[in-house]
C-alpha cells in the first residue's frame, strides 16, 4: 500500500544549520564559562596571599636572587592565616590554563595553578603550612554555577 507514495521534508537543512550553530554556541559559551571560572578562582587564591608578611627579609641566594628587606617593625610577627607577601611572586605565578585543551568526548579541559621558576622552592611547602589553593577554590566555587548557568543560558537560547 505503500508504494508510490513520496514523502518530501522540508526544512531538514536548516534544521542542522541551527543544531551545528548552537553547538558552536555551546563551544564558545564552554570556553568562554572556564576561563571565567578559572579567573574566579585566581583571584580567590591571590587573596589568600596577600597581606603583611610574617617575616621582613629574606637573604640572597643562588636560587631565589638578591635579598629583599622590608624594613618592617617588628621585624617577625607570629600570627595565625596565611603568609603575607613578601616579594610578590608567588602570586603573579597563580594563573589559569590561557588556551583550554578540547577533550575526546566533548568540552574542554582548563585548570588553575602555580606556575615554576623560583615558586617551586617554596610553594609545595607553603601550601601545606598555610594553605591557599584549596581555600581559594572553595569560596570561588559558588560564584562558578552562576557563571556556567548563564553562559550556557545564552547559548541555548
Amino acid at each position: 500500500m505503500t508504494e508510490g507514495i513520496t514523502i518530501a521534508v522540508r526544512g531538514a537543512k536548516e534544521a542542522r544549520a541551527a543544531v551545528v550553530a548552537m553547538e558552536r554556541r555551546i563551544d564558545t559559551a564552554t570556553i568562554k564559562a572556564l576561563k571565567a571560572s578559572q579567573n574566579l578562582a585566581r583571584t580567590s587564591i591571590r587573596s589568600g596571599l596577600r597581606g603583611r608578611p610574617r617575616w621582613d627579609h629574606r637573604g640572597k641566594s643562588s636560587r631565589t636572587g638578591d635579598t629583599v628587606r622590608l624594613n618592617l617593625s617588628p621585624h617577625h610577627v607570629s600570627k595565625s592565616g596565611g603568609p603575607g607577601r613578601l616579594t610578590g611572586k608567588l602570586i603573579k605565578g597563580v594563573g589559569g590554563v590561557r588556551r583550554p585543551k578540547p577533550l575526546p568526548g566533548g568540552g574542554f579541559q582548563g585548570g588553575v595553578g602555580v606556575g615554576g621558576g623560583v615558586r617551586n622552592l617554596y610553594k609545595k611547602r607553603l601550601e601545606a603550612t598555610y594553605p591557599y589553593v584549596k581555600p581559594g577554590i572553595r569560596r570561588a566555587e559558588p560564584k562558578m554555577a552562576a557563571v556556567w548557568s548563564t553562559a550556557w543560558g545564552r547559548a541555548t537560547r
